[in-house]
């Protein structure tokens, strides 16, 4: 189904745009689309996008970015600001960023976020946190400025003193649209700590560092820092769950094969086993499971199928190339997988 008899180009774009190859409009193209072109078995073509829009922060322009092919391959790959797939069957996928200029941001009046005034050793010390050009944090003794430090980006965040391990110490916290930011402050007004998350909490004494998994089911990694005699801090083995939020469930055919092999790419062995009926179960290891499928860092249908049918692993090679191998899947009645094929 997914093989094409002479080489397939798919281009695909990350903003609306109009594609061109080789000075030819070859239709209007969405982020959530493509385009799909025959090639020559050897020959070079000239790939251009022109964005229909500006992004709400900065000014899009054109690009144009030349492939080579050869004998049914590619030989000359584009420029690293392309990403490019290869899919089974000689179907190449090309993924075309438009250019960005970035507008200037709205200036923000300079605004006081959180201020305290911790005792620490018989010291008093005034520390502001608060938002000039990003997230700043003063610091003062007896009056007099210590410093002041950028903790760069974000407009929220905090100032508390927390007990950590038996110790005390100033936690600051600051919060963007990429996570949350830590920074435990000692009685000499020293940084001990810092850690960046999804989210960040303090619990039974000790640090606790929540990302996401990036899975269809939203597991979560925590990592706890615990702070040792020394006054250090020592990282615990990360443990993977759902901690902030419950496991979403899988809503059709689709979404089960995907949050399998995103099981079998973790290493979830009960997870990715309990998507099977019990025929395709029975004596099966989880160890042959992972070797059949190999290591991937993607999973995503191949172009716009969603059935469920069919899914490829995308594993990179490079930071802007990459290979897929694509999988068959059938399912049983309950909706467990039954089979599944490479093709």
């Amino acid at each position: 189904m997914y093989y094409s008899p002479v080489p397939l180009l798919v281009l695909r774009a990350d903003v609306p745009a109009l594609m061109e190859v080789n000075g030819q409009p070859a239709g209007e193209c969405l982020p959530d689309g493509h385009i799909a072109l025959p090639l020559s078995d050897s020959g070079d073509y000239y790939i251009g996008l022109s964005p229909l829009s500006d992004a709400a922060n900065a000014r899009l322009y054109g690009i144009t970015r030349k492939v080579g092919f050869k004998n049914g391959q590619i030989a000359v790959y584009p420029a690293p600001d392309v990403e490019v797939c290869a899919w089974p069957g000689g179907v190449f996928e090309l993924l075309l960023r438009a250019g960005r200029l970035q507008r200037e941001s709205t200036p923000h009046i300079p605004y006081r976020i959180d201020r305290i005034e911790p005792r620490f050793s018989g010291s008093v010390f005034a520390l502001t946190l608060y938002y000039e050009n990003g997230i700043r944090l003063c610091v003062e003794e007896g009056g007099e400025t210590r410093g002041i430090y950028s903790l760069g980006d974000g407009e929220t965040g905090s100032l508390n003193v927390k007990e950590v391990g038996n110790a005390q110490y100033v936690a600051v916290n600051v919060k963007s649209d990429s996570g949350e930011r830590l920074i435990l402050l000692d009685g000499a007004m020293e940084t001990v700590f810092e850690a960046a998350a999804g989210t960040i909490t303090i619990e039974n004494g000790a640090v606790c560092c929540i990302d996401p998994c990036g899975t269809l089911l939203g597991h979560e990694r925590r990592t706890v820092y615990a702070r040792q005699g020394d006054g250090t801090f020592l990282a615990g083995p990360p443990e993977t769950g759902f901690f902030t939020c419950p496991p979403r469930k899988s809503a059709n055919s689709f979404e089960r094969a995907v949050s399998f092999l995103e099981a079998v790419r973790e290493g979830f062995e009960a997870e990715a086993l309990s998507c099977l009926t019990d025929g395709l179960r029975e004596g099966l290891r989880f160890s042959a499971l992972r070797d059949f499928f190999g290591s991937f860092t993607e999973v995503r249908p191949p172009l716009s199928d969603k059935s469920g049918r069919f899914l490829g692993t995308v594993t990179k090679k490079t930071e802007n190339r990459s290979a897929a191998r694509l999988y068959e899947f059938t399912f049983a009645e309950d909706g467990r997988i039954d089979n599944i094929t490479e093709q």
